[in-house]
């Protein structure tokens, strides 16, 4: 589901047998491509690949459709880990090193995905591990962010709750599902790289635009928040978050913990990250502030 790509991606996808579709006017709409691409879909699997992912090894697919042959209870499957390759950015290995592409997401404790030292799944109900991978329940109170960068899903259930048909919004589909009984998946024990980039300001603003596009407009009507302002748990770590981002010493802390089980300097850029997330963050939600006051939507 291409958006008027000229780096030859239309031409390598044809080559090796994939139905390409075009949507250059949906270059910036990255969400209806998808909408559309689940509509458009034959097969019983989805797979979810954004363009800035990369696959990890050549028996990645069937490690990811294992647990759907296993299992009919089985609604998606993730990896359990983001790796990187050693001459990456640094900031791409830090990302991947956390797990997730925001330390925020990281805090709350609603990344999908484990830090790469860790060996235990960690999130949800764990209720069997089975080979290579583990079989996890989710509630609506432990559901971390699924559904993006790599995933997985059995595509007629997400068919019957796609609630935007012009704009797929990942999280919220995923909530849908699991209040419909949908709510195991298998977390296979492999990886997948999430590329990042290596300029840091480029990044807060890709992370605000986000927050603005996918969240500030829309929450009225959004079913899953990354930060649930009725959850005194996720006031408790945004608090912590802020507090330790601003004073420095304890995510500094942090980096000499994830260095010492994980030996990257990438860890380091941890204080700086979180630092500039909170005033990149924060200044956001002034600008939402004003544009609720003023009626101005382009603040």
């Amino acid at each position: 589901m291409d958006g008027g790509s000229t780096n030859g991606a239309i031409e390598m996808g044809r080559a090796f047998g994939c139905k390409v579709f075009s949507f250059p006017h949906l270059l910036y709409n990255p969400g209806k491509r998808v909408a559309l691409g689940i509509k458009k879909a034959k097969g019983d699997i989805l797979l979810l690949l954004e363009p800035d992912n990369i696959i990890v090894g050549k028996r990645w697919l069937k490690e990811m459709v294992q647990p759907f042959l296993d299992s009919p209870d089985i609604i998606g499957t993730f990896s359990m880990y983001n790796s990187y390759e050693k001459n990456m950015p640094a900031l791409t290995r830090y990302f991947n090193l956390i797990g997730i592409n925001d330390p925020l997401v990281y805090f709350l404790g609603k990344s999908e995905k484990e830090p790469l030292y860790s060996s235990v799944y960690r999130k949800g109900e764990l209720l069997e591990q089975r080979g290579k991978y583990f079989i996890v329940r989710f509630t609506n109170n432990t559901l971390p962010t699924l559904g993006d960068n790599g995933h997985m899903v059995r595509r007629k259930p997400l068919l019957k709750v796609l609630s935007r048909p012009n704009n797929f919004l990942h999280t919220d589909e995923m909530s849908t599902l699991e209040s419909y009984g949908y709510n195991t998946y298998g977390v296979v024990r492999n990886s997948i790289i999430h590329y990042s980039g290596s300029n840091m300001m480029e990044y807060i603003t890709r992370r605000t635009n986000y927050k603005k596009h996918n969240y500030d407009m829309h929450r009225a009507t959004r079913t899953y928040f990354v930060f649930d302002a009725r959850s005194l748990k996720d006031w408790f770590y945004l608090i912590f978050f802020i507090i330790f981002s601003l004073t420095v010493l304890p995510m500094f802390l942090e980096s000499i913990w994830g260095y010492i089980h994980k030996k990257d300097f990438a860890w380091f850029l941890h204080p700086i990250v979180c630092l500039l997330m909170v005033i990149g963050y924060g200044w956001s939600e002034i600008r939402y502030a004003l544009s609720k006051v003023t009626g101005n939507k382009n603040l």
